[in-house]
């Protein structure tokens, strides 16, 4: 019996909570998981050739790059290039969101519209639509 391989998320967020919130929801759902509270972290992980199905990060953090500058640094040194990356923040301006979609981010989705306990079926419905439109 053939067991499919679980779909591997990258969260950046650097709220401790959130994250650990985050981890166990994708986990109970199926996902195999790897959380980071700072861009540099990740971008590490990336570089030393992880290679997650789904990005998801925040924009807005205090304590080191900004989740702008985590995408542009994925786009420039072509990192994660087969991976859908979402923006999970509390910023949504439009203004914002085109800005995002420049730097090859494929969603955005408001953190406060969301429970954490939802977050994973979401995440998968949008994955799911989006390998299909990346299916050739």
């Amino acid at each position: 019996m053939d067991v499919a391989p679980k779909t591997k998320v990258l969260i950046l967020d650097d709220e401790r909570f959130l994250l650990y919130m985050y981890q166990i929801v994708f986990e109970k759902n199926g996902y195999e998981v790897s959380t980071y509270q700072s861009a540099d972290d990740a971008l590490a992980a990336l570089r030393a050739g992880y290679d997650p199905d789904v990005i998801l990060f925040d924009l807005t953090m205090p304590d080191g790059r900004s989740g702008y500058e985590f995408l542009e640094i994925l786009g420039r040194e072509g990192l994660s290039k087969r991976s859908m990356k979402i923006a999970l923040t509390n910023e949504g301006q439009d203004g914002e969101k085109q800005r995002l979609a420049e730097l090859g981010a494929d969603a955005h989705m408001l953190k406060a519209a969301y429970i954490p306990s939802q977050l994973a079926s979401v995440v998968k419905d949008m994955y799911g639509k989006w390998k299909l439109n990346k299916t050739p």
